[in-house]
């Protein structure tokens, strides 16, 4: 026997193979067509969306972020959008309008009373 016919694979090309061939024959060649388009736009999905169940988390606990007289704002340099960070989960910047904001320093005036 064969190695081909020995896998469940094999005999899965085997079967697609003989159903192509006689489809052919059939005069069904646009079903042929329409299938591996369905297989290429598929194939090609999975391959574009795959990389959005693979993020990346956060390195360790969150870090409350404390420094004394400024403020922690991210900024978007396209459309000025603007994130104060007050707990810190991971180094990485946060992305918008598919760029990454620039981390800036505010000076915070003191409120304290003379």
């Amino acid at each position: 026997m064969p190695s081909v016919l020995r896998s469940w694979k094999g005999l899965a090309v085997l079967a697609v193979l003989a159903a192509v061939v006689l489809l052919w024959l059939f005069g069904k060649g646009d079903v042929i067509i329409a299938v591996v388009i369905g297989a290429l736009v598929l194939l090609s999905g999975r391959t574009m969306f795959r990389s959005y169940s693979t993020t990346k988390g956060p390195t360790g606990p969150a870090i409350d972020v404390q420094e004394r007289g400024t403020l922690l704002v991210f900024a978007c340099e396209t459309c000025g959008e603007q994130l104060v960070l007050l707990r810190k989960g991971t180094d990485a910047p946060p992305r918008h309008c598919a760029e990454k904001m620039v981390l800036r320093r505010v000076p915070v005036p003191d409120h304290e009373l003379n």
